[in-house]
């Protein structure tokens, strides 16, 4: 690994090297001047930090449209601070290594006015990263796209069982849907119970004005958020592990992950979308987002807002496909996992039973989202996740 980290940044130097002796060459042909050094050599602007299987893939092909909104890196993510897998998380990663790739982008384009983030879908389900990201700048906007907990589970699981080159694929490769939903659960459940049992007694706090744990004055019965490194105690600590580890079911359970970013930046630098909204209201959403980051408006063709991204049988950050030629994974799904293959799926049969035990597993966390968008902290939750997680 420490060789291969050694290539790597020998690579990332080499490319940044270059980058700049081209950059000292041609300075007199740049379209934009870049004054110093430090106009280059600046963090990230933004980030888009998940949900996996939200539609991050479609946000990223269609927003960076506008040429004054790009990112880091030569794909959609680097992730840097957490990759896939648990072991992945590197929250201590060389932080001049990521900034170089900033810069690379800067001068390969000849320009410093415009927005550049990072699009790592890894990063809303990873402990350490808000912290991480807050130290790397602390007006940095973040941006959550989230999608049905279920659906998303659902996505992820066929995703991951359909192709052989995915991470989780060996996991799930000899298993059903509601198989993989049955042991799944057990262990999530098994987990958190094991990180309650270490609970200990909270200190009381002082009475008078509250506080929460960016020192920001937050309303009487607002419920305080904690976060890595900011009042999270050992138990949330393991209960977020056990979700974190857990990329196909896990990582549906939003707020726990919320809570963590909503902890260490104001609500302002956070704007939660939902795939809902991008779906029916592409345009909307795509001039929501431009003006949550100070981007100038462009104008998108309608036959591009029609495009879905890295979606079925279609498996690839840049793969499009018609929003009406995406065919529904679900009914398929459903029947497959009936005995016997029926053509419908029955109403008390393996799937629906599987869809059962997640809305129980995720109703309480989804509950907690309809709670901070009433106390105005995110956008409400469609209406109809509140129909299906009553």
């Amino acid at each position: 690994m420490d060789r291969v980290r050694r290539r790597t940044y020998l690579f990332r130097r080499m490319v940044f090297l270059f980058a700049l002796s081209s950059w000292t060459k041609n300075q007199a042909s740049l379209n934009t001047s870049i004054q110093n050094y430090l106009d280059i050599y600046k963090p990230i602007d933004y980030a888009v930090v998940g949900q996996q299987k939200c539609g991050t893939s479609t946000l990223w092909n269609i927003l960076t449209l506008n040429p004054a909104v790009k990112w880091v890196g030569h794909g959609k993510e680097s992730f840097f601070f957490s990759g896939e897998m648990p072991r992945t998380t590197l929250c201590d990663n060389l932080v001049e290594d990521f900034l170089t790739q900033v810069a690379v982008q800067r001068l390969k384009l000849n320009r410093t006015d415009m927005l550049i983030g990072d699009w790592s879908a890894t990063h809303f389900s990873c402990s350490c990263c808000p912290a991480a990201l807050k130290s790397l700048n602390a007006n940095l906007k973040i941006i959550i796209l989230l999608r049905d907990p279920v659906q998303r589970a659902l996505s992820r699981f066929v995703e991951q069982k359909r192709s052989i080159r995915m991470p989780f694929h060996k996991t799930v490769e000899n298993l059903t849907f509601p198989e993989f939903v049955k042991l799944e659960v057990a262990a999530l459940k098994g987990c958190v119970t094991r990180a309650a049992s270490l609970q200990q007694p909270r200190p009381q706090l002082p009475a008078g004005p509250t506080q929460s744990t960016r020192g920001q004055q937050r309303a009487v019965g607002e419920e305080p958020l904690v976060g890595w490194g900011l009042g999270l105690d050992i138990v949330r600590w393991m209960e977020m592990q056990c979700y974190s580890r857990s990329n196909i079911i896990g990582w549906s359970v939003y707020d726990v992950f919320l809570e963590n970013y909503l902890a260490h930046f104001p609500k302002e630098q956070v704007l939660v979308l939902y795939t809902d909204d991008l779906s029916t209201q592409p345009l909307e959403s795509f001039q929501r987002v431009e003006a949550f980051l100070g981007a100038p408006p462009h104008l998108y063709d309608n036959s591009v807002l029609d495009l879905v991204f890295n979606s079925n049988d279609c498996y690839h950050w840049r793969c499009a496909r018609k929003k009406g030629d995406v065919s529904n994974q679900t009914s398929l799904l459903a029947v497959n996992s009936e005995e016997g293959h029926q053509q419908q799926p029955s109403r008390n049969g393996p799937f629906t039973q599987a869809v059962s035990r997640l809305v129980d597993l995720y109703r309480p966390h989804v509950r907690r989202l309809f709670s901070w968008a009433e106390q105005g902290r995110i956008a409400p939750p469609p209406e109809r996740w509140k129909r299906l997680y009553a």
